[in-house]
């Protein structure tokens, strides 16, 4: 993924780029706060709500109850050591991609997008070599508090990412890594 500020560079993009506005929720809207909802495959993670896109953050959080549904849908459980949620390779090989409703759009993050690269768990405070860790915390509020996610680095290394200040917009596009496998 990429990230611009100032004119986009369309030939990083292979889709258009879809804006939308910054949200009106006191909580997120000081700051890249955008509107979203989040499924698991067909299934409800979180439900139109405010929260920030975030640059500083390597994971993507969600409010707790919404992390809950993610953890139960998946099949995960909290690993103990780096407190991130973990798979086995059969969990794995049935992860269903995870949308968030951006707009009138989706962005999928497809299963492969929705894991730690392996080749750097060992960077992991606890992290095991052959384990498979989820990029999806725990906010640790539940929904409707103002942030209800913060979608950080994960998301946005797999999508082009446009913050017009001048319009108080945010925008997303497909690149060439919103599909890799490279995980």
């Amino acid at each position: 993924g990429e990230l611009a500020f100032g004119e986009p560079d369309y030939t990083k993009c292979t889709s258009n780029i879809v804006y939308t506005d910054i949200t009106n929720t006191p909580s997120s809207k000081k700051y890249w706060g955008i509107d979203q909802r989040i499924t698991y495959g067909d299934t409800g993670i979180l439900f139109g709500t405010a929260g920030v896109i975030d640059t500083g953050c390597d994971f993507t959080y969600i409010a707790s109850d919404a992390f809950g549904r993610y953890q139960a849908a998946t099949g995960a459980t909290i690993d103990q050591r780096t407190d991130l949620l973990r798979i086995t390779l059969g969990q794995y090989n049935a992860l269903q991609n995870l949308k968030f409703y951006i707009g009138n759009v989706f962005f999928s993050l497809i299963p492969n997008a929705q894991i730690w690269p392996r080749s750097l768990n060992n960077r992991l405070p606890g992290g095991e070599d052959d384990a498979i860790y989820l990029i999806i915390k725990s906010l640790g509020t539940t929904t409707g508090s103002g942030l209800d996610f913060i979608t950080g680095l994960t998301f946005m290394q797999r999508f082009y990412t446009v913050l017009d200040s001048g319009n108080r917009k945010v925008g997303f596009a497909t690149t060439s890594f919103t599909y890799a496998t490279t995980n």
